[in-house]
């Protein structure tokens, strides 16, 4: 058990991980994520994990292969591994979701890419405004990426 999550900014989204998987035992990762209006994940492919999400406020466009639909609260999806996927809020508030992959190991991911919280940030930091990552960020996020099986197609904002 941990007493306090930890909270990081990864691309402008600000992630609680729930459930690490050295928590449980790698079979799986549980992240709380709030999206603020004009986020964008980029078009990208887990190849190792695959990826459940619960939406419980907002509505985002989600695109998993060549299907693209709009999903609202107490909406949820499922994304294999190997297939092109896509979340864009282009909406006028945040979304917030539960992300489930499986196995698990995208937390270590966020961990390694996303700038830590400390308690200090509280609620305002659901206010960071989307930011795509500047051409040095994106070059090292690439390379990280790959060491973790993610394939960036689309970088945020392309």
């Amino acid at each position: 058990m941990q007493s306090t999550p930890p909270e990081y900014i990864f691309m402008g989204v600000r992630m609680r991980v729930l459930l690490s998987s050295a928590q449980t035992g790698g079979q799986f990762s549980m992240i709380e994520g709030i999206m603020p209006p004009g986020g964008d994940g980029g078009l990208h492919i887990h190849h190792r994990e695959d990826e459940s999400m619960f939406i419980i406020e907002g509505e985002m466009e989600v695109t998993i292969g060549d299907k693209v639909e709009i999903l609202s609260a107490g909406s949820s999806y499922f994304a294999p591994r190997g297939v092109p996927q896509r979340l864009r809020n282009l909406g006028e508030k945040p979304v917030r979701c539960i992300v489930t992959t499986t196995p698990g190991g995208f937390d270590e991911f966020i961990a390694q890419a996303g700038i830590p919280l400390d308690g200090a940030a509280g609620a305002g930091a659901a206010e960071i405004p989307a930011q795509p990552p500047t051409p040095e960020q994106m070059a090292g996020l690439l390379r990280l990426a790959e060491s973790f099986g993610i394939e960036i197609l689309l970088p945020p904002g392309a």
